[in-house]
Order: C-alpha cells, then sequence, then structure tokens
C-alpha cells in the first residue's frame, strides 16, 4: 500500500481511471436526460471497462490506497447506481412516475449501502451480495435492450430493480472470478 501524499505519475494513475469512471458516469445520466439512452448505456460499459481498469493497474503497480478505494467507491454509486437507475428512470417510468421514483431510490440507496458494507469487510476471496458494478451493469444492459429491441412493460422492470436491489444487500457470498 502507498502513501496517500505520493504524487508521482504512476501511483495517480489508478486514480485518474477512477475520475474517467466518474466522468461516463455523469456523462450518461446527461444523455439519458436528453433521451439518448442507448448513448447512456454505453457510456455505463465504457464506466466498467474503466472501473476494471483501476483496480488492476492498482493492484500490477502496487499502489492501492485508502484513497483509492474510497473514490472507486463513489465512482461506483454514480456509475452503476445512479447511472443505469436514472436511465430505467426516464426510460421505462413515464407513464408511473411514482413507481419509477421508488424504484430508483431503492435501487440507489441499496447500491450505497452495499458499498459501504464492502469497504467496512475484510473478504478477500468473496463479495457479499451482488457487487454493484454487477447490477449497474445489468441495467444498463436492460436499457440497451429496450432501445435495440422491445419495450419491457414498467411492472417488470421494477420487479428486475427489486431483484438486483435485494441482491446487493443480501449477505449472500459470491466468489469473485
Amino acid at each position: 500500500m502507498i502513501n496517500d501524499n505520493d504524487n508521482s505519475p504512476i501511483t495517480q494513475l489508478p486514480n485518474a481511471l477512477t475520475l474517467c469512471n466518474i466522468t461516463m458516469g455523469l456523462s450518461s445520466i446527461i444523455t439519458a436526460s436528453f433521451g439518448n439512452f442507448t448513448l447512456a448505456g454505453l457510456l455505463i460499459i465504457i464506466g466498467a471497462i474503466f472501473d476494471r481498469l483501476d483496480g488492476h493497474v492498482a493492484r500490477k503497480y502496487r499502489v492501492t490506497s485508502e484513497m483509492g478505494k474510497q473514490l472507486d467507491s463513489l465512482a461506483d454509486v454514480i456509475t452503476f447506481g445512479l447511472a443505469p437507475a436514472i436511465s430505467i428512470f426516464l426510460l421505462s417510468f413515464t407513464d408511473t412516475i411514482v413507481l419509477g421514483f421508488f424504484m430508483t431510490v431503492i435501487f440507489v440507496t441499496c447500491g450505497a449501502y452495499r458499498l459501504a458494507r464492502f469497504n467496512i469487510l475484510n473478504y478477500q476471496d468473496v463479495f457479499v451480495g451482488m457487487p454493484i458494478t454487477a447490477a449497474g451493469f445489468l441495467l444498463a444492459l436492460l436499457t440497451l435492450f429496450q432501445t435495440q429491441m422491445v419495450i419491457i412493460h414498467p411492472y417488470l422492470t421494477a420487479v428486475g430493480m427489486l431483484l438486483l436491489s435485494y441482491l446487493m444487500v443480501c449477505k449472500r457470498e459470491i466468489k469473485k472470478v
């Protein structure tokens, strides 16, 4: 683990990649607000690539830090919590706004809770509950599916969001791959 005050370029690369992840999440939210749900979903997927790279680079160069861990969790709430939930809300719940509001709040708060729990637990080979990255990625795929194939009924989307929310906060252990 490195000192959080080390500012050499290689030590800052994982954080720079995490900031790219945040940028993808925020860009997805803005893009969805203008109705371009295909691009919004793709930006979340690109955010997942940055999320994977930041951890890989940090481990490869042994430059993990507490700052990086916290920044990564904040990025995950934006890119895999807020961005896919808002995209689905704007795409799927136009006629059922109250339902969409509750599903969005539940999904994001469960994701934030799961990340907070992850940050204080010290499991090496397992996740406890579904990672928010996986849940958000699945919502992004649902967004892309709906823009390219067929619109899914809002009640079915709500059931899917509830299931993903539950899977994030449940205490089931999932082996890391």
